[in-house]
């Protein structure tokens, strides 16, 4: 079965006079261990949809399966432990805390966890060590480059080792070569296991992926495999 599952989804934002269609109709599936870009214009519905995957909001119709159940049969605390669980979050402006280091930065999520707090620095610096940033642990986020600062997110977001991890425009601050190791990060967690999803619109980052989700006004305008892939020499990680 697929890990995510949507239905004619629809996404209708109301301001209380004008009512403005974010999502039209929206159907596809995703498999676990599947790397998808999710493209498109501004206003395309391209983050709408990534918040409704990844739980942060809600749409107005259609159906919505995560592990083959819909959202409306998770309670408000299921739907909390998926996030924290599950799920990872990598954002564009990082979300970085700034004046705190690396190390307490990628042990953020564990404090909202059920694991014990005996084994939050080992986890941590195992996140850490995936992305290459060990010698910067003990680094405020603030001493740090947007390509670091991004790979520390990474980190965060891997942390509980989840089952997806959403990346929303990760490399839209930072210049080529920092957006090649970004990239090259997401895909050796591709390769790990993880099912990616990244909403971009940038063409060479979306032809990362395998697969490529071209949306426009709210609807799908192509759903494609991508037959060659940029992969990304890991020795740009250092």
């Amino acid at each position: 079965m697929s890990l995510i599952r949507v239905e004619n989804l629809e996404k209708i934002y109301n301001d209380g006079e004008t009512k403005t269609p974010a999502l039209c109709g929206v159907s596809f599936d995703i498999e676990s261990g599947e790397f998808v870009a999710i493209m498109g214009p501004s206003g395309s519905g391209k983050s709408t949809l990534l918040h409704i995957l990844g739980f942060l909001d809600e749409s107005t119709g259609g159906n919505y399966f995560f592990d083959n159940k819909t959202i409306k049969e998770y309670s408000l605390t299921e739907i909390a432990g998926i996030r924290n669980k599950k799920m990872g979050f990598v954002f564009q402006s990082f979300n970085l805390l700034p004046r705190t280091t690396v190390l307490e930065n990628v042990k953020l999520p564990l404090i909202y966890s059920e694991i014990k707090e005996s084994l939050w620095e080992e986890m941590a610096l195992k996140a850490i060590e995936q992305v290459g940033l060990l010698s910067r642990k003990d680094y405020e986020t603030s001493q740090l480059s947007g390509g670091e600062k991004q790979r520390v997110a990474i980190a965060r977001a891997l942390v509980n080792d989840p089952q997806v991890i959403f990346a929303d425009e990760p490399t839209g601050n930072l210049d080529s070569k920092s957006g090649q190791v970004v990239m090259s990060l997401i895909q050796k967690l591709n390769n790990q296991g993880h099912t990616i999803i990244l909403i971009t619109h940038e063409t060479y980052t979306a032809e990362s992926a395998k697969r490529i989700i071209k949306l426009k006004d709210g609807k799908i305008e192509s759903d494609k495999l991508v037959l060659n892939s940029h992969f990304v020499d890991e020795e740009f990680i250092k």
